[in-house]
């Protein structure tokens, strides 16, 4: 419930680039599909994110941030090419999606190999103190990249994503847990990603949302909702 409840404000970025960017579309349709793309990356991260924390962040879940950051540059270099060569737009998503899965294993293999054996507080070797630092450098260099001119509203959602996700985790939600309100943040989530897809049908919103929030509007499209 936490998780939905945080996904709405990180849309709001991209909802104010569609609204004032395209005329005529609806806005509770633009809201609805946007809200349920962002849930989808929201709720998972955030949940992982409460799980790590409750087990005091073991070094398995040190490795994926790490393999994570380490594939934020390669990443980012690889679909600035792509976009500047490919103009088949779902091709290219398409493309960058293997691409992003193949680099994201490789670097998250190599991190768990560096990292993954490392008890919390231990002293690092100086191969681990470098490997260390290129993750930081790569995140820190994707992070300058985005910050381009033509890239920075793609950079402002995906931080409001990644702020979104650390809440979901970091905030305690009144009340005590339960099957039964497991069961209404389910049933919850179920009608809001139920009416985002229905939401969709306009062709006009879906070529909106593509190319004035492609990074919140990406966990539907790369599912093949409204293509």
């Amino acid at each position: 419930m936490c998780g939905l409840v945080c996904s709405l404000p990180a849309v709001v970025p991209a909802l104010l680039r569609v609204w004032a960017g395209s005329a005529g579309v609806n806005g509770v349709a633009a809201t609805l599909a946007l809200w349920g793309a962002a849930s989808l990356v929201v709720v998972p991260v955030g949940v992982w994110v409460r799980r790590a924390r409750a087990v005091g962040m073991p070094a398995a879940d040190r490795a994926v941030l790490a393999g994570t950051a380490l594939s934020a540059l390669p990443l980012a270099l690889f679909g600035g090419v792509l976009k500047s060569t490919t103009h088949h737009r779902p091709l290219g998503g398409a493309t960058f999606a293997v691409a992003a899965l193949c680099a994201l294993a490789l670097c998250i293999g190599l991190s768990f190999r560096f990292l993954g054996g490392l008890s919390r507080g231990a002293v690092k070797s100086p191969w681990q103190n470098l490997f260390t630092l290129g993750c930081g450098l790569s995140l820190a260099g994707a992070l300058l990249l985005g910050s381009a001119r033509a890239t920075r509203p793609s950079l402002v959602d995906l931080l409001a994503l990644g702020v979104a996700s650390v809440a979901t985790g970091l905030v305690k939600w009144p009340g005590s847990p339960g099957r039964s309100r497991l069961a209404v943040a389910i049933g919850g989530w179920a009608i809001l990603l139920a009416c985002a897809v229905v939401s969709l049908k306009s062709p006009q919103l879906v070529r909106s949302l593509t190319t004035q929030a492609p990074v919140s509007f990406a966990p539907l499209s790369w599912l093949g909702v409204g293509s």
